[in-house]
């Protein structure tokens, strides 16, 4: 579904991605672990079209009807309309509106109206929370409802495929539990994610496979269970010695 191939990408001066090569399968949940500065955000802002390549490419194919398509030079726009959505780090929803208008922001490409109050339904359905507060200003949300919303104004795009960035980032644990729960539930309805997470043990988990990234590069691969058990992996980031 979605290829990397050999990418060099650069921010400023400071090679950040080198030489990285990643794949993600129709219907799969694929993790992407690492330490902190590793290039796992850049690597989803890259995809997304925030970031732009020095070389190598990145291709997307949506489906099995579809054909394949080099979309590194894509705007970020082109790409959301492709089939990709991107869930950034740090929720970064619009705290001065509605929960309703913030997920209605993520349907500004798309015209009929009786679809995108009908995804707006599936969206509450998936978090009641959300349809409990849809009126209230997003800002007055909490850290879990604020990553629900954002994860449902990616969805309202109708992607085939959802870049996931640190979803459990400040969430207290009973929360990161149910949260993945619900991130199961969107990949079994169709959704193909790729998700980049720190709490490496519940990404591994979820994960049907996962990849290991430093300073850039990828250093591991394999099934998330593969990489659990991997001596390595449980040193360095599952806190096991």
């Amino acid at each position: 579904m979605l290829e990397l191939k050999n990418l060099h990408v650069y921010i400023g001066k400071t090679h950040v991605l080198e030489d990285l090569s990643l794949e993600v399968k129709l219907g799969e949940i694929v993790a992407l672990i690492g330490a902190n500065g590793a290039g796992k955000t850049t690597t989803l802002m890259t995809i997304s079209g925030l970031i732009r390549t020095r070389s190598g490419t990145i291709s997307f194919q949506p489906d099995m009807e579809s054909s394949r398509k080099e979309i590194s030079r894509r705007k970020v726009e082109d790409i959301v309309s492709m089939g990709i959505s991107h869930c950034p780090e740090g929720r970064q929803v619009f705290t001065t509106l509605s929960v309703k208008e913030n997920l209605y922001i993520g349907a500004f490409q798309r015209r009929n109206k009786k679809d995108i109050k009908d995804d707006s339904e599936s969206v509450f359905n998936l978090f009641p929370r959300l349809a409990e507060r849809m009126n209230q200003r997003a800002g007055n949300l909490s850290g879990g409802e604020q990553m629900m919303l954002s994860i449902g104004r990616a969805l309202m795009s109708r992607p085939r495929l959802l870049l996931l960035d640190e979803p459990s980032l400040g969430l207290a644990p009973m929360l990161v539990e149910r949260l993945f729960e619900r991130l199961d539930r969107i990949n079994k309805e169709g959704t193909t994610i790729l998700l980049v997470e720190q709490n490496a043990s519940m990404a591994l988990e979820l994960a049907n496979r996962a990849y290991v990234i430093e300073t850039g590069r990828i250093v591991l691969s394999g099934t998330g269970h593969e990489l659990s058990d991997n001596k390595e992996v449980q040193k360095a980031y599952l806190g096991l010695t």
